[in-house]
């Protein structure tokens, strides 16, 4: 079995692995064949979704206990995971479709120069002051799972699928639609620009 870690609480010698199906598994730090290299490498296996950087693959084996799976007979490779640098083609399977909102502020600066400012705002500092906007970002977010190797993700389409359609609006309907249409398909993607984008557009075509 391939894997990610994706927690590890070095006081106490014990974290959590993501698996190749998205599964939980519970690891000790004395199941690993190398555990002085994984201790002096742990940056280089410990996956966060926050830092843009790459992580290892890790091998291991499953057992499954009353309390969850548990991994053991763990082996470090140099497989990078989600490798966007390869320029090759990956062959995905559709698990979702979601519309995803995420509310932002977004702030801006001015220069008070002796006149008021507007409502709502706070003192900068040094003559200045700032105000935050409420904002909404819309996304519309294939998520997939490799189907050749570990490996799992997004596509933002929301763009793609009003452009594709011929529309200017994200409706209920069209995301049923849609949803009907893709989950469960098998489609090939590729790496561009540090994103993941379809190769063939056809299949948000409604």
């Amino acid at each position: 079995m391939k894997g990610i870690i994706i927690d590890y609480i070095q006081e106490k010698g014990f974290g959590f692995i993501k698996d190749e199906n998205e599964n939980r598994c519970f690891f000790h730090i004395s199941q690993f064949r190398e555990k002085e290299k994984f201790l002096n490498n742990v940056t280089n296996y410990l996956y966060t979704d926050w830092v843009d950087r790459n992580r290892f693959v890790i091998d291991f084996k499953v057992i499954e206990t009353e309390k969850g799976f548990n991994a053991i007979d763990i082996s470090m490779t140099n497989q990078i995971f989600n490798d966007k640098s390869i320029k090759d083609v990956y062959k995905v399977k559709i698990i979702d479709l979601k519309y995803d909102t995420t509310s932002l502020t977004r702030t801006v600066s001015g220069i008070k120069n002796g006149m008021s400012v507007p409502f709502g705002a706070t003192d900068g500092g040094n003559g200045t002051y700032r105000i935050g906007y409420p904002e909404v970002l819309r996304e519309l977010n294939i998520y997939f799972r490799r189907i050749d190797d570990i490996g799992w993700g997004t596509i933002e389409i929301r763009e793609l699928a009003l452009r594709v359609n011929d529309r200017n609006k994200i409706t209920d309907k069209l995301i049923e639609n849609l949803k009907n249409k893709i989950v469960g398909k098998a489609i090939n993607i590729v790496s561009y620009k540090g994103d993941w984008k379809i190769i063939d557009n056809s299949i948000l075509e409604i």
